[in-house]
């Protein structure tokens, strides 16, 4: 059992490794290197999918006394390996001129390494971190991404710097965020926000005022990690990608009519929006934001503007964390699967309508989903 979990880490890890190396190459190499990426994952399909919790619980019974050590040893490499995942994610994914198929295999293989960590870290934290008499101290974390954008983008002026500040305070947090998972286990931890440092540009400040309470947001929703741990790790995925035909050694993509959207954290975004969908449509809804349904058969009625639920998505989509082929696709999974409230009555979504705020740049709604994290 443990040499089949040790199986599952190194692919992970060999994919992250063969992202680094291609992309220190240059973009010249990207079609041989989609189709060697493609093989990666074909030669290793009967390791989808993997059912992890199952493995761990064999392990555990295999082995209690020597169980505590294989858990920190595989967090520590778990940790390390999504943490590697996310820094490239970021210095290089934010590009839309890379092929989609490489993205599309770039964030399967990030969703994977994620959903192993995640789930290593709650089986260690309910099997020793909680029960831990002789945990260490508190650890205080200082929180100064707010303050230190300057320093990172100094020219305010560009054109792009609210993106690029965007893009750094996303990174940031999502750096923080994995740090408190894998420490929580052995320490407790409390977060010193450092607020938002004031630019010289009164439109600017507007921008980053309603960027930095967003994060505000997300950071009080991290403070109170402790609470949230019981739901990190539930339904999670390890499928093979269904983007690729996995009977072809370089598989093909399947057409867009088969594909279904994915997640980055389904549980999250099934959180976020629950409160806004009605009871009889509890499960569908569940089962199509975790991909156990590619469409629904009854449209889900959602308790709320067109526009809540669309401006919700793209920003989803715009971060990274909302896998799709185009937005055209999200488009047609909104009209297909969902309904909205209006003039005290359920209607259609209409594609142009979608589009007005998915496909521009536009204000949020008056009434906006917060995204819980």
């Amino acid at each position: 059992m443990k040499a089949k979990i040790n199986n599952f880490y190194n692919f992970l890890n060999e994919l992250r490794y063969r992202f680094q190396n291609i992309l220190m190459l240059g973009p010249e190499s990207f079609d041989e290197d989609i189709s060697l990426l493609e093989s990666i994952y074909s030669i290793n399909k009967e390791q989808f999918p993997f059912d992890i919790k199952t493995a761990f619980e064999e392990l555990y019974t295999e082995n209690p006394d020597k169980m505590e050590m294989i858990f920190w040893d595989k967090l520590k490499e778990s940790y390390y390996n999504y943490e590697q995942f996310i820094e490239l994610d970021y210095q290089y994914f934010k590009n839309p001129d890379l092929p989609e198929k490489f993205q599309n295999l770039f964030y399967h293989s990030k969703l994977l390494s994620y959903n192993y960590f995640a789930y290593v870290s709650r089986i260690y934290y309910w099997y020793y971190g909680r029960k831990n008499e002789h945990r260490s101290e508190k650890e205080e974390i200082t929180v100064g991404f707010l303050d230190d954008y300057s320093k990172i983008i100094p020219d305010l002026s560009e054109s792009n710097a609210m993106q690029k500040i965007q893009n750094y305070f996303s990174l940031q947090f999502e750096m923080l965020e994995n740090y408190i998972k894998y420490i929580y286990v052995k320490n407790e931890f409390h977060l010193e926000v450092v607020e938002l440092r004031m630019s010289d540009n009164s439109f600017i400040n507007k921008r980053l005022k309603k960027l930095a309470n967003e994060y505000y947001s997300k950071l009080e929703i991290l403070t109170n990690y402790k609470d949230n741990i019981t739901k990190l790790a539930m339904n999670l995925r390890f499928n093979y990608p269904d983007f690729l035909d996995n009977k072809q050694p370089t598989a093909k993509k399947v057409t867009k009519s088969q594909e279904s959207l994915k997640f980055l954290y389904p549980e999250n975004v099934f959180d976020s929006l629950s409160p806004y969908i009605t009871e009889e449509f509890k499960e569908s809804f569940r089962k199509l934001i975790f991909g156990e349904l590619a469409n629904v058969v009854k449209e889900i009625t959602f308790r709320g503007g067109s526009n809540m639920l669309v401006y919700f998505l793209k920003q989803r989509y715009d971060e990274g964390h909302l896998i799709a082929d185009s937005k055209e696709q999200v488009s047609e999974w909104i009209i297909k699967n969902f309904m909205f409230y209006d003039e005290e009555d359920y209607k259609k979504f209409k594609k142009d309508t979608i589009q007005k705020t998915l496909m521009r740049d536009c204000k949020p709604p008056k009434k906006e989903v917060k995204y819980l994290i």
